[in-house]
């Protein structure tokens, strides 16, 4: 009875060892984390240029369509399109623990520029 309690607290470890391991696995059409939050920080960088820059010529150009060029601009800078971009994002939708990591750190970096641009202009 020792032994088969033996075997199945192994076997059982053996699950639980490659279940965490292949839940932190990134699939291999998916952008690692670093590189998708630079991705994501120049996506927030265009959307801010679109927000402030474009709309004060709103009556002379297409909003939308100017910002979704800033996007492809964006996307070629990374080497990517919007589709792979779009499958990547999907995919760290989906797993929140990876998601809060790129975000919180995104949000330190922004915090930094902020201090940055203060100091500059004190």
């Amino acid at each position: 009875a020792g032994i088969e309690m033996k075997y199945l607290l192994i076997f059982f470890a053996v699950v639980v060892f490659s279940a965490c391991t292949e839940s932190r696995s990134i699939p291999r059409d998916v952008y690692s984390p670093d590189k998708m939050e630079r991705i994501l920080w120049d996506m927030l960088l265009a959307d801010r240029f679109a927000a402030v820059i474009l709309v004060k010529d709103s009556a002379k150009v297409d909003v939308r369509k100017e910002t979704f060029k800033v996007y492809e601009k964006v996307f070629s800078i990374h080497k990517t399109s919007q589709e792979e971009f779009a499958r990547s994002f999907r995919y760290y939708l989906s797993r929140p623990d990876l998601t809060s990591v790129m975000f919180d750190s995104i949000y330190v970096r922004a915090g930094r520029g902020r201090i940055e641009t203060y100091q500059r202009y004190r």
